[in-house]
């Protein structure tokens, strides 16, 4: 009877022991997985305003170039 709680008892800790040990892997696993998913957003752009030289007058809107 002794033997019997003693064999019980060690395989009840030896299956503790291996799950804790699978939990121990997975959970950075999971992790890593999760944090990549995240990464695959897409990035918004930014906001450009073109404004022209001067409102008033209709051919303003050319760009303006430094040094031309």
């Amino acid at each position: 009877m002794k033997k019997d709680a003693i064999s019980t008892g060690l395989f009840i800790a030896i299956g503790f022991l291996c799950v804790a040990i699978v939990i121990a892997v997975l959970i950075p696993i999971v992790r890593d997985v999760i944090d990549d998913a995240d990464d695959n957003r897409p990035t918004v752009p930014a906001v450009s305003m073109i404004q022209p030289l001067n409102p008033a007058d209709p051919t303003s809107d050319v760009s303006f170039l430094l040094g031309a």
